[in-house]
């Protein structure tokens, strides 16, 4: 049974991206100079729709606030509506991370949202699954000691980013991916199914490191590497003949 809160910030951000995905920016009227008070006002009113107060800026924030407004309208009249969405879905809707919303935290992930469009808007459920593991308290404390020396925002963008990584190479080539792999392996008595092997493991090698294709085969495929590269030959082949058709 699928659960319940994972399905509703699944469905917030598939609004989001549809709004993302079609440029939808923030309202001319709203970014001209003078009508400040307008970006600000919808800030707070995105912010009131997920639960997340804006305090003065003398105010410590408790979970589920933040002082960080400024900020919020930055990204709003930069980057538009559906791109501050997407921002507030991965702070303020994952484990843990409603007391650590601030400007730091808010430009990294605004950055990583526009530097990952392929796991945000092809990989929602797992974009959501890896922030609510990742440890983004203690990222923030450790990059805090960058501070003076490297820009925080930045950094903190950086070391987010590798955990990310490091999530989705597991995610593609972990367990579950294994075993299913496996399963298509023993199911591989056809041609058909000999070249969607192939493709599948073209992807892999793509999605890994230089030089790790090799011992990963070897140990977590349940192929030998003449099989492997015999699968993604038929692959490649099969592909070309389809667009040569085309």
């Amino acid at each position: 049974m699928s659960d319940p809160s994972l399905d509703w910030r699944l469905f917030r951000s598939a609004f989001c991206l549809h709004r993302y995905q079609h440029h939808d920016p923030v309202q001319p009227h709203l970014c001209v100079d003078g009508t400040a008070g307008m970006t600000e006002a919808l800030v707070r009113s995105i912010c009131a729709e997920f639960d997340v107060e804006i305090v003065p800026a003398n105010v410590f924030p408790m979970p589920g606030q933040t002082r960080a407004v400024a900020t919020m309208c930055r990204i709003l009249r930069k980057h538009g509506e559906g791109h501050f969405r997407l921002v507030m879905t991965t702070l303020a809707e994952t484990k843990d991370n409603q007391g650590l919303i601030d400007e730091h935290s808010l430009g990294a992930v605004s950055d990583l949202v526009r530097a990952c469009p392929e796991w945000v808007e092809k990989r929602t459920s797992e974009w959501l699954e890896w922030w609510d593991k990742l440890p983004l308290g203690w990222i923030m404390y450790s990059v805090s000691h960058l501070r003076g020396v490297s820009q925080q925002r930045h950094a903190l963008a950086g070391a987010i980013y590798h955990r990310l990584w490091v999530m989705a190479q597991e995610s593609m080539t972990g367990k579950g991916a294994t075993d299913k792999l496996r399963k298509r392996v023993g199911e591989a008595n056809t041609l058909e199914r000999r070249i969607e092997l192939g493709r599948r493991l073209i992807k892999i090698k793509a999605d890994l490191p230089h030089g790790h294709f090799g011992p990963w085969v070897r140990d977590k495929s349940g192929l030998s590497p003449a099989t492997a590269h015999n699968y993604m030959r038929l692959a490649r082949e099969a592909d070309q003949q389809e667009r040569a058709a085309a």
